[in-house]
């Protein structure tokens, strides 16, 4: 999973084969992972690993389940949805050293500056965008 992935955000909720993370230059991956598989099958000498830190990645994976929930009806989904505060810590946020100071994956303390990390779609759905990032018509 995640093999030459350069940009954007997956979820795995199911279990995942090896070299996790191979040629990744870009994004960020979460992967639930109750029983501690993951670290054995992922690449190490590409992408780092570490528990979800920041707000706004809780955020962003909390968000990307609860549609996965809307539109499948996943069991699995609700389960984690129905014990957050436990299950966020089940998740393993995998991701290049391109991506190491996305306010997805670095915790910030005091911050004296609004940050923007979501906006709403035309549809009202709602989008993360990197700080900085503009919204498209498209």
């Amino acid at each position: 999973c995640c093999e030459y992935m350069t940009g954007g955000v997956v979820v795995s909720l199911g279990s995942v084969g090896r070299n996790v993370g191979a040629g990744m230059t870009g994004g960020i991956g979460y992967f639930y992972d109750p029983d501690d598989q993951l670290d054995a099958r992922l690449n190490k000498e590409i992408v780092k690993a570490q528990s979800v830190v920041s707000e706004e990645g809780q955020a962003q994976l909390k968000h990307i389940i609860e549609r996965h929930f809307e539109k499948t009806g996943s069991e699995k989904a609700e389960a984690i949805l129905n014990n957050w505060d436990e299950e966020v810590e089940n998740f393993i946020q995998v991701y290049p050293p391109s991506e190491a100071s996305s306010p997805f994956v670095t915790k910030t303390e005091n911050i004296d500056t609004d940050l923007r990390v979501s906006a709403s779609s035309p549809d009202g759905d709602m989008c993360f965008l990197p700080l900085g990032g503009q919204l498209s018509p498209e």
